[in-house]
């Protein structure tokens, strides 16, 4: 074979060789999906060096890991403002009724008393006092005044249990609907918060110091106040 004729042969052959190639090469690239420019990985975990020890990150049910301790992960922070949530909540309808319910019999009996005050005044007003009437007049207006002062003690503690009561509900109903908001935002830890644009209601430097103990927060972002959000899932009115 001539010089000229090795010559043709040995570029066809090569040009059907960097055909393969490129073939082969488009059918690899078709299987396994090229990583962005921004992507790392797919990997197990990261290792940062450091001075003194290194660093390695791990993906652990979603949470970024950074040690072997359970605590040792990144979380997402949520805060609500649980005191604008208690109080709408205690205004809301249904709790207002159950106030209005035990307000309304202690106004009955009031009335009532007011009535039986009207009618002891009225019989022994023109008593004299040493008149054979008299000692058992008084007795009768003590007994009235001691059933009195025993009703007011029972009604105030009948009220304060009830608004013991809705407190603790209210909490409940506010800590059931953060869950549920949270799970939605894939939020860890909700706190409780105060706005540190809310104005002080104080009148006292006890009161205004009590009103600084309770801003969790001195900076936060606004992203992390999950209050509107609370505010529609338990279906509240805001002020």
């Amino acid at each position: 074979m001539r010089n000229t004729e090795r010559v043709i042969v040995y570029s066809a052959l090569a040009g059907i060789a960097a055909m393969s190639f490129l073939r082969g090469a488009e059918r690899n690239a078709s299987a396994v999906p090229e990583p962005t420019p921004s992507d790392l990985g797919p990997a197990d975990a990261v290792i940062l060096t450091g001075k003194d020890t290194n660093l390695t990150l791990r993906n652990v049910e979603g949470h970024l890991a950074f040690g072997e301790q359970a605590t040792a992960k990144a979380w997402s922070i949520g805060a609500v403002g649980s005191d604008k949530i208690m109080k709408l909540l205690l205004k809301s309808e249904r709790f207002e009724d159950e106030r209005k319910r035990l307000e309304e019999s202690a106004k009955s009996k009031d009335e009532d008393f007011r009535k039986r005050y009207t009618e002891l005044e009225t019989k022994y007003k023109d008593v004299d006092p040493k008149a054979p009437g008299f000692e058992g007049g008084r007795q009768e207006v003590e007994g009235f005044f001691k059933e009195v002062e025993a009703w007011r003690k029972e009604i105030a503690e009948k009220l304060g249990k009830l608004q013991a009561e809705q407190i603790e509900k209210a909490y409940r109903e506010m800590t059931a609907a953060t869950d549920v908001v949270a799970d939605r935002n894939k939020v860890d830890i909700v706190l409780r918060f105060v706005p540190t644009s809310q104005p002080f209601t104080s009148n006292s430097p006890a009161d205004a110091m009590l009103q600084v103990q309770v801003r969790t927060f001195l900076h936060y972002p606004e992203t992390i106040d999950l209050t509107p959000e609370l505010i529609k899932e338990l279906s509240l009115k805001d002020e």
